[in-house]
């Protein structure tokens, strides 16, 4: 073997852990770089809610996928099982993940990157679409980069921030505080859909396709109450045994 193939070989291997080096979950916030390279993660968090994340490319089980993070952010993509890809290591269309969670949630923020405005890597303003299930339907809304800082939230009340410039090499990281609404969640898709070249790129040749980096939760008022009467008495029975002595 020769010594630039080796140094390739050796660069590719590092790249891939570097792309999976994980962020520690947290009892509010899921993090993608967690998920592995199956088709499927499952997870607890808010004090005993179960979340389970699946990979698909249309109906069929797909690979959670990694590419190197970009501004400091690492995200989670999907790969099909077997053959090739446009993006490997993002969702692209006809791409999703989808989380399940056993109790209904109020989604806080989600967190997704390589989100780009247009022109970066010969895209265009890409869109993410997402699907959030509440209220027994489905209800979908779309995230579109429409600047280098700037991004378009299709529901109402959402706070939207851009946390890495969609610029080559910074990632577009975008953060959607509050996209739901105080509505419980029981599900939610990440997936692409066709974007436009508003921003005048003449040669983009690339569609839609981001990384999911995060989300974040608060679980629903019952839990919260049970919480509470759970640290009260775990209070009460300290107070109690201080009495006895």
């Amino acid at each position: 073997m020769s010594f630039k193939f080796w140094m390739v070989g050796a660069l590719s291997a590092t790249l891939a852990l570097a792309a999976q080096a994980s962020t520690p979950n947290t009892n509010t916030t899921i993090y993608g770089d967690n998920f592995g390279t199956g088709s499927s993660y499952s997870t607890t968090f808010l004090n005993g809610v179960t979340a389970n994340f699946v990979a698909k490319v249309g109906g069929n089980d797909a690979n959670f996928s990694f590419k190197p993070g970009q501004g400091g952010f690492q995200g989670v993509g999907v790969s099909p099982k077997r053959g090739s890809e446009r993006t490997p290591g993002e969702i692209d269309i006809g791409e999703s993940i989808t989380g399940s969670f056993s109790a209904g949630i109020k989604i806080t923020s989600f967190t997704l990157g390589l989100l780009f405005d247009g022109g970066e890597y010969h895209d265009v303003n890409e869109v993410a679409k997402v699907k959030a299930f509440y209220e027994g339907r489905w209800h979908s809304f779309t995230l579109k980069a429409t600047g280098t800082t700037l991004a378009l939230w299709s529901g109402v009340g959402a706070t939207i921030t851009n946390l890495s410039a969609a610029a080559d090499g910074l990632g577009g990281v975008w953060n959607v505080a509050n996209p739901f609404g105080d509505k419980l969640v029981s599900k939610l898709v990440f997936t692409a859909i066709e974007g436009d070249a508003a921003r005048g790129c003449r040669n983009c040749t690339n569609q839609s396709d981001y990384t999911l980096i995060s989300v974040s939760a608060v679980p629903e008022p019952e839990t919260y109450a049970l919480l509470l009467a759970g640290l009260g008495a775990v209070g009460m029975a300290a107070r109690r045994r201080k009495q006895q002595r």
